[in-house]
Formats: structure tokens, sequence, C-alpha cells
């Protein structure tokens, strides 16, 4: 246990932060991020059995640390995904797999909906990115056999009567973009309709895979409602608000990027009206207005998706839309 480097935690402040833990070459190994830098970085040199095997081999290669203190815990996990990016440490597996987000297509042909699974948006009806990229195939999966949408497939016609009407395609599509635009509800009752009826003709093998169908879909659904980058809701200007100490900060999001950011006094989330008004001046005073992107960078994947998880664990922010004037 380095001593020395344990003196140097203790002196750290209790604020948020990122850490740059380095080799005795000066080679940066592991980056993290902490909501209280003393806290977190002395826990290393702490004798602790349940440190992982990670960070047992990390801690016998460490020989210095710096740290970048930050105003808010945002800005330190934001701060952390950016270094980590660039610096690619031995140590830091995470942001690391641009491969893994995938975006999920509908192509709308004259009489048929074709699904397909992309890198990137190209098709007019483009959602994700999804983190989730393994699932993607099973979701078009469910969906093909759910409308029909590929009648060769002989395994998917096993779940249909001969008889049975295709569903019409203008309602097929409503249905599916309501579902990736966080509505999924549709799509779930008409599973269940299918388990139910399967159910009812004793065809208990296709009933039970209905059930594990809706039961998949309401879970993705629910798991990227908020992680969804079509053009439908990334093209307006929010406004963030995070309390600090005595004070509040402001950051202006657009398609999935912080543009600017400002501190306030604590005295202006008084009212609505007076953050609304701040936040618009703010925007107003933004002298170079980013472009509107059709693909997203991987950058802003990672913004988005840094935010949804912390906003859930928070309860104390305020989110709201802006117009530019």
């Amino acid at each position: 246990m380095n001593e020395q480097l344990k003196k140097e935690a203790k002196k750290l402040p209790l604020s948020p932060g990122v850490y740059l833990m380095k080799d005795k070459s000066g080679t940066i190994i592991y980056i993290g991020k902490a909501k209280k830098l003393k806290e977190r970085v002395s826990s290393y040199f702490i004798k602790n059995n349940q440190h992982s095997n990670k960070v047992k081999r990390m801690l016998v290669q460490l020989s210095s640390f710096d740290v970048i203190h930050v105003d808010t815990e945002l800005d330190a996990l934001l701060l952390e995904c950016r270094l980590i990016q660039h610096y690619r440490p031995m140590y830091n597996r995470q942001m690391n797999a641009f491969e893994r987000y995938s975006y999920l297509e509908i192509h709308e042909g004259e009489t048929s909906i074709r699904l397909h699974k992309s890198p990137y948006p190209e098709a007019k009806y483009s959602f994700g990115p999804y983190a989730g990229y393994q699932k993607i195939p099973e979701v078009i999966a469910i969906l093909e056999k759910l409308y029909q949408l590929n009648p060769n497939d002989a395994w998917q016609r096993l779940f249909h009567r001969s008889d049975e009407t295709k569903p019409l395609k203008y309602l097929v599509l409503k249905e599916l973009l309501q579902a990736f635009s966080g509505d999924s509800q549709d799509i779930e009752k008409r599973i269940e309709e299918k388990m139910l009826e399967a159910s009812e003709q004793m065809q208990f093998i296709q009933a039970a895979r209905w059930r594990d169908d809706r039961k998949f879909i309401r879970t993705f659904f629910y798991k990227n409602k908020q992680l969804l980058l079509s053009p439908i809701n990334q093209k307006e200007w929010h406004a963030l608000w995070l309390p600090m100490d005595h004070t509040v900060k402001c950051y202006l999001i657009y398609q999935g990027l912080i543009v600017t950011e400002k501190v306030f006094p604590e005295k202006i989330t008084s009212s609505s009206q007076n953050m609304q008004q701040a936040a618009q001046t703010l925007l107003l005073n933004i002298t170079e207005y980013p472009d509107s992107l059709s693909t997203y960078s991987k950058k802003q994947i990672d913004f988005v998706a840094i935010l949804h998880l912390y906003l859930k664990r928070i309860e104390e922010y305020q989110l709201f839309p802006i117009e530019k004037e």
C-alpha cells in the first residue's frame, strides 16, 4: 500500500471530479469519476478484500494520480467519458465500443414494410441508437411474426391461422412508429391477443412463446424509451438545471450535446418563469449555433446514455424545452 498516495487522497476535497491513475512512466492506466473525490480516491488505499482483480492489478502498477475538479457530478461523468475515449486506458473498458450501438429502421414500400438493423440512421424512419444491439434481431423477428411482415418464413407462419387476415399496412406503420416513439401499448396488446387466442385453441407452445415475446418487447421499449435519437424529439433545445452549493447550473442541450452552460445564483430557481427567461437569454447569446444532424457521433450517443442514467437516480433537477427565437 502506497502511504504517500494515501495521504494525498485524504487531502482531496469532498467535491465532484475526475481522477487519473498513472503508472511509473506517467501513462494513464485508469480514469474514474467521483461525486466526492476524497472518499472515492481514498477507497483505493484501504485494504479491502472486496477489491476486484482488476483493481488489485491496477494498484500494483499505480505510481501517482491527478484530479480534475468540476462543478457537478454530471460534469464529472461527461468528462470521464471524453477522457476515456481520448486516452483509452488499459483498465477502462466502458465507452470504447461504438459498434455496440445500432439503429432499427422501418422501410416502407408501396405494399409492404420491412425492418432492418443498421449501424447508422439512414432511412426516413430510423430509431435508436440502442445499446442492446444484440437484442435488435430478436425485436425484428417478433415484430415480423406479429405483423406477418415476412410471409416466406415458415416458422412465422406457424403462429398464424391459414385464413387469418394480415393487418393493414397503415395500421402496422402507425403502431410501429408509436412504439419506437415511446408508446408500445398497442403492440403489447396485439401480442396479448395472440397469446390468449393460442391458449384458447390449446396451442400452449405458441401461447408460451407469445407470452415471452410480450415480456421481451415490453422490457426492450421500456429500457430504451428515453434513449431515442430520432429527429422527432432531438431537434429541440432543452435546458437542464442542476443544483450546486448555493448556486445552480444551467446546461443548454441540442441533439445530444451540451452547447453552452452557465452557473446562476440559487435564487433564480424561485420561479419557473425566471429559469425560462434565463435559459432563453443564454440561448440568444450563443454566437454560433450547431448544425442539425441526421447522423450521430459516439460522443452524442454516450452523452444521452449518461444523461438518462444520471437523471434516473437523482431527484433535484429541472429539464424543459426552449425555443430559438
